[in-house]
């Protein structure tokens, strides 16, 4: 069965009509027939979890999610029976696939069900592992991470720490006194997260179809992924929650794509 409140059918692609060819070349994240056939994600479950219901809801999204990701042609590196302290070794081992200076883009989806009350893990440990220091080989090329988690709320809970350091500088003229001569490289430059919720906000789920957050993206991006950019399907799914029955609204944050990414290109 499919959930009631969308339109019934596998992760399949919808016939759309092209995205818009008025952006310039430069304003599009390159996609070529080899990029796409060397793409990769990588799909976390983290298992906080204390009761087979969360378990149970957890593995649907995580079927539904890796159904998604393999039609728009990504290889799925999955990492399971984790708790949120364990998230960092996956992270660093994806950071080294060979396949990421072949792919075009990279999608990095944490599925999170349940808790203690007492876990928790720093979602800046992605954008260290994946960032164009630690991580050159994905330069350039757009990072979309999609997080289900509730934040805070309640006792059984996955709590994400953002720790953004902010650096102090004296003022414009000192900064580009003591810059280094040379080109400058963004560090932390073409990510953008997707979250389930607002700060503060539980995750809606249904015991039978699991993470509403999770199947909207997937009917978003089966109906619009040859049109839409892949900030405007997030959009898409904000605005199918403005009337959900619950105060859930998924979030973009930490936004730093300076290009349209089409996850196919005609």
């Amino acid at each position: 069965m499919y959930p009631p409140w969308l339109s019934p059918g596998p992760p399949t692609l919808a016939p759309q009509k092209p995205h818009p060819t008025f952006c310039l070349v430069s304003q599009i994240y390159p996609v070529t027939q080899q990029s796409q056939s060397n793409r990769i994600a990588l799909l976390i479950n983290i298992e906080t979890f204390n009761t087979s219901l969360y378990k149970c809801r957890a593995a649907k999204d995580e079927k539904v999610m890796q159904s998604l990701l393999q039609t728009l042609g990504y290889e799925v590196v999955r990492c399971g029976d984790i708790t949120a302290k364990m998230i960092d070794k996956p992270l660093k081992e994806f950071s080294e696939h060979l396949k990421l200076a072949l792919t075009d883009s990279v999608f990095v989806t944490l599925v999170c069900y349940g808790g203690t009350g007492t876990e928790e893990f720093e979602i800046d440990q992605i954008f260290q592992h994946l960032n164009s220091k630690n991580c050159p080989a994905l330069k350039d090329k757009p990072k979309i991470v999609i997080i289900h988690a509730c934040r805070g709320v309640g006792e059984e809970s996955v709590d994400l720490l953002d720790r953004t350091q902010f650096v102090p500088t004296d003022d414009i003229e000192s900064l580009s006194v003591n810059s280094v001569k040379g080109p400058r490289t963004h560090n932390e430059k073409d990510f953008i997260i997707f979250h389930s919720s607002t700060t503060y906000t539980g995750s809606y789920t249904h015991e039978t179809y699991g993470s509403a957050f999770i199947q909207h993206i997937c009917e978003a991006v089966k109906k619009h992924c040859l049109r839409d950019d892949i900030e405007e399907i997030f959009r898409t799914v904000m605005q199918s929650f403005e009337e959900f029955p619950s105060e859930q609204m998924p979030t973009k944050e930490r936004d730093t794509l300076t290009k349209r990414f089409y996850v196919f290109q005609s």
